[in-house]
């Protein structure tokens, strides 16, 4: 999803979709594809030898995956264990951050060391070792979300609300612009991205290196935090 009143954009093209791609989430990194001598877009897979176009304007149907940012405090004495408030969590997509270190910890799937964090993709439990007992933590990470929390977050969409995938066309936003986006690698942390590295990772999300296309003259105006409202990336661009 996108925050469509704080982001904006120079240009909004609207564009065919290759043939047998979907855009699937509003705020999609897209890329361009030259089909039948025509210029055409599609979300990035993260592949090389991409080129960016711009970000997908038009509103989906359903929206199927949310990011999220919470602050926890790991229990003081054992079992030193926290509920997520989202289960079905997104492999991958999980990152804790130790707020008194200003580091972050190891991702496991198993007991955790020292340093470590399990995770428990499917209930969104986390477990702590004893080392981290009373710290203070904040967690990133994207979840799936059943209908039911698609329809309470972000509502039904009006009756006969056309779908871009249906008439195989997208709305790109191009040009120079500001989005603020859920479509982002909850993995890296935002407050340490230079300007001028940020690209595309497979399914058009924001990331940082790989071999997906850079995203120009792009640069973090606001991390994600913790609060309604506030867990979108903000990015600038120059395309």
């Amino acid at each position: 999803m996108m925050d469509i009143k704080r982001s904006f954009f120079q240009i909004v093209d609207v564009q065919i979709q290759a043939l047998g791609s979907t855009v699937t989430d509003e705020g999609q990194g897209l890329v361009a594809v030259v089909e039948d001598g025509i210029e055409k877009v599609k979300p990035s897979a993260g592949g090389a030898g991409e080129a960016f176009v711009g970000f997908a304007t038009f509103r989906q149907r359903d929206v199927t995956t949310k990011a999220s940012v919470e602050e926890l405090s790991v229990p003081s004495a054992a079992p030193y264990d926290v509920e997520l408030a989202a289960s079905a969590l997104i492999s991958g997509q999980v990152r804790v951050h130790d707020v008194l270190a200003n580091s972050d910890l190891v991702v496991v799937l198993v007991a955790p060391a020292p340093g470590q964090v399990q995770v428990n993709l499917t209930t969104g439990m986390l477990t702590f070792n004893a080392a981290e007992a009373g710290r203070a933590m904040k967690s990133y990470y994207r979840f799936n979300l059943t209908l039911a929390q698609s329809r309470a977050l972000y509502y039904d969409l009006p009756t006969n609300y056309p779908d871009a995938n249906l008439f195989g066309t997208v709305g790109v936003g191009k040009g120079k612009g500001r989005i603020f986006v859920g479509m982002y690698d909850q993995s890296i942390d935002w407050s340490a991205v230079a300007a001028g590295t940020i690209t595309l990772m497979a399914g058009g999300m924001l990331t940082v290196g790989g071999a997906g296309p850079l995203v120009p003259g792009a640069r973090v105006v606001k991390v994600p935090t913790a609060g309604i409202g506030q867990a979108y990336l903000g990015v600038e661009f120059n395309a």
